[in-house]
Parts: C-alpha cells; structure tokens; sequence
C-alpha cells in the first residue's frame, strides 16, 4: 500500500514538474500601470495565482472554523455528565433487588 502510494506522489510530482517545463513561456504581468514586470516565467504567474487563491481560501475558512470549535467547547461543558457504566450497573442491581427480582447480586448477601 505504501508503494503504490509513493507511486502515485512520483507521478504527481512528474506530471508538474512536465506541466511546469512546458509552461516556462515569458509573459508580461501588470498589476497597474506604475507596477508591472517583464519576461516572468508563465509557470511562476500560475503558481502564485494558485498560492494566493489557497491562501484567501484558508483565511475565510479560519473565522467560521474558530467559531465552530468555540461553540463545541461551551456545548460539552454545558452537556451533562454521562453516566459511568459502574454506576449504571448499581442502578440496575438496586431496582432489579426493589423489585424482588433477584435475591442476591453479585455476591450481596441476602437482604430481606
């Protein structure tokens, strides 16, 4: 399994590195008219385009993930405590020994 995954990141990885060899064509990039820069390599413009937009897309996604792990912690100090499965077991040999149920329970002895 890992062989096959290492495979799959090889050829990911050579699949760019081809894409970015074939996309080394110069181009202009003009941010305005004062700022622009000449000859940039066409790789390097798509590659900070992608930076970018994962950035931004990190950035929005970090107030509204906040706000989730907030309210998460408030509603699990907010929640009950849950039962532990000792006491629950009491609760059962109690009402079972209420009932008449069962004389004995794990060893008690018989109280009547």
């Amino acid at each position: 399994m890992r062989l096959l995954a290492w495979m799959v990141k090889v050829g990911f990885f050579l699949l760019v590195l081809w894409f970015a060899l074939k996309n080394t064509t110069p181009v202009p990039v003009r941010l305005t008219s004062a700022i622009s820069w000449e000859h940039v390599p066409l790789i390097v413009v798509m590659l900070a385009c992608i930076a970018v937009g994962a950035l931004l897309g990190a950035l929005a996604l970090a107030l509204p993930i906040y706000r989730m792990r907030r309210e998460v912690t408030n509603l699990r100090q907010q929640a009950p405590t849950v039962p532990t499965a000792e006491s629950a077991a009491d609760r059962m040999a109690s009402a079972a020994r209420q009932s008449g149920a069962v004389v004995e329970v794990a060893g008690e002895p018989e109280r009547r």
